[in-house]
């Protein structure tokens, strides 16, 4: 049966929605890309909603979360409004009966930075979901190998995070990269295309690990794409980069 794509990206800082570079290229080939797929509803995960069950927003309109300080106003200025979509928000609570609804949350910007380089019309309805704090490493395969059949569906999945993202160490300099960033980002690829998905889950055992993720909700969104892919499946490096030292700037996808 045809499925709709998966696609993982690093967001980065707020600032490349602004900016000419590689990958805002890449993205807008992906869009190209899209044109061509029927695709009913977007489920969007984001580092930025971190909560202690899992909830879905389900305000009729989405608006536009501008969750940073200190950026220049051409930031502020944009938006992304776009609707609801009550055909997946059914879907999911019918796979997810317990699920948490939330009308008061939007779009963050770790969503609809994204989203707009991807479907600049903002003509597809977009449902976010939230990421529990509350689970395992382990336990996010039980929720993407349930709700993975969404993309029977015609429901494109997003998810935007990093593999590397470290504020802490960050360098001002775009073009540095640190040695045990590198390292730790050319492992998970390795781990990733050999389909070697439990090395990752025990992340913590790999070197480098605490630089490369001082925080957990980071990653998560990585374990939820492995999970999301059946059997037989390939996940492909649609773009590879780290900049400023300490942040990856990577497109995986799954056509």
């Amino acid at each position: 049966m045809k499925k709709t794509p998966l696609i993982y990206v690093d967001h980065g800082s707020p600032m490349r929605i602004l900016e000419d570079n590689l990958i805002n290229d890449k993205l807008s080939i992906l869009w190209n890309d899209l044109q061509k797929s029927e695709i009913k509803a977007i489920l969007i995960i984001s580092a930025h909603w971190i909560t202690r069950w899992t909830y879905i927003t389900t305000s009729k309109d989405l608006e536009t979360i501008h969750d940073f300080y200190w950026f220049p106003d051409d930031l502020y200025d944009l938006n992304y409004p776009v609707k609801t979509s009550s055909f997946l928000i059914d879907e999911i609570k019918n796979i997810f009966p317990n699920i948490g609804e939330n009308s008061n949350y939007w779009l963050d910007h770790w969503a609809w930075t994204v989203l707009k380089k991807l479907f600049p019309k903002a003509d597809i309805p977009v449902v976010q979901m939230s990421i529990d704090l509350n689970l395992e490493a382990k336990d996010y395969f039980d929720i993407w190998k349930k709700l993975s059949i969404l993309r029977e569906k015609w429901i494109l999945i997003i998810w935007s995070w990093s593999i590397v993202h470290n504020l802490r160490d960050f360098s001002w300099e775009e073009n540095v990269v640190y040695s045990w960033a590198k390292d730790f980002d050319e492992k998970i690829k390795t781990y990733i295309l050999k389909w070697e998905f439990e090395n990752i889950v025990n992340y913590e055992k790999i070197e480098n690990y605490e630089r490369s993720i001082p925080s957990f909700d980071h990653f998560v969104p990585l374990l939820y794409i492995l999970w999301a892919v059946d059997g037989g499946e390939k996940l492909t490096y649609f773009y590879e980069n780290i900049s400023n030292g300490s942040l990856t700037n990577n497109i995986i996808i799954k056509k």
